[in-house]
């Protein structure tokens, strides 16, 4: 399952594309730290998003997801775009239960 506004592979949103909902914005980040076999959306973007920031956690749940994304949203709006890494570095600093321990 593709969303059409996703994160293209250099951090740049496509061109044209509608907003998501808050829903489905929670299950897209989320979704980037599951493993590739659990993942739900699965599209190249998440993909990549789980092999450089979101393989060292575990899946956070959609409130977790909600809670970094309004905090990153209030602080900076244009994140997704601009700056993905935050939500990893701001999961990390408000749950760090989620950080994957070798």
């Amino acid at each position: 399952m593709n969303h059409p506004d996703e994160l293209a592979i250099h951090g740049q949103r496509t061109p044209h594309t509608p907003a998501r909902s808050p829903r489905e914005r929670q299950e897209f980040w989320a979704d980037t730290c599951r493993e590739i076999t659990q993942m739900q959306i699965g599209s190249p973007t998440v993909i990549e998003l789980y092999r450089k920031y979101g393989c060292r956690f575990c899946p956070p749940t959609l409130e977790q997801a909600r809670h970094v994304i309004q905090a990153l949203d209030s602080a900076m709006p244009t994140w997704e775009a601009t700056n993905p890494e935050l939500f990893y570095q701001t999961l990390e600093l408000n749950f760090p239960e989620l950080v994957r321990r070798p």
